[in-house]
């Protein structure tokens, strides 16, 4: 059993990689969701002086304020929920630097990781046609893109767009996986 676990789980892994990697590469999935500021370096620069330090920043943050913040601001902060701009911004002050193999790393022993417990799963379930494994495990995908992604689009206000990106991608991803997965548990 646990051979065949680690195995499906390998395969699995690397083949959601590969097509996260071919989804954000070679396909304009992700890159039309994106938008550019007008002038990048106004941005970078009003960023710099107005973040201390690297973070999760919202704009406006209301869960800030306390006793004793004005009602001025407190005002003002409402408006700008009602009106914009609204933004959810991770800032990096320092850059990411070169890009290095550590990202790409990372993520493929997540998918690994993400496959071995789909894998595990399966292999704890009633036994199943080859089409059901696929389809529980295209199912799984499902599932991580809506409670992954569903939320920033509801409470963040992350464009349909960019949020149905990652469901495409995690969907597909997951599809191609069950595929690999469910011939490796083949009973």
């Amino acid at each position: 059993m646990y051979n065949k676990l680690i195995k499906a789980a390998l395969l699995g892994g690397v083949v959601v990689f590969i097509w996260s990697v071919i989804s954000w590469v070679a396909l304009p999935l992700h890159r039309v969701t994106v938008k550019k500021f007008t002038n990048e370096d106004q941005v970078a620069e009003a960023i710099r002086n107005n973040t201390p330090e690297s973070g999760i920043y919202v704009l406006p943050n209301t869960w800030a304020y306390n006793a004793s913040t004005s009602k001025k601001e407190m005002e003002s902060g409402r408006r700008m929920l009602e009106k914009g701009p609204v933004m959810f911004a991770s800032i990096s002050n320092e850059g990411m630097g070169k890009i290095t193999p550590a990202p790409f790393i990372i993520s493929l022993i997540t998918q690994i990781i993400g496959a071995a417990i789909i894998s595990w799963i399966l292999l704890h379930c009633k036994p199943m046609t080859y089409m059901k494994q696929v389809a529980f495990v295209t199912l799984f995908g499902l599932g991580v893109a809506l409670l992954g992604h569903l939320p920033n689009w509801n409470w963040w206000g992350f464009s349909f767009a960019f949020v149905f990106s990652f469901f495409i991608e995690l969907v597909i991803g997951w599809f191609l996986a069950g595929l690999a997965i469910a011939q490796m548990l083949r009973r």
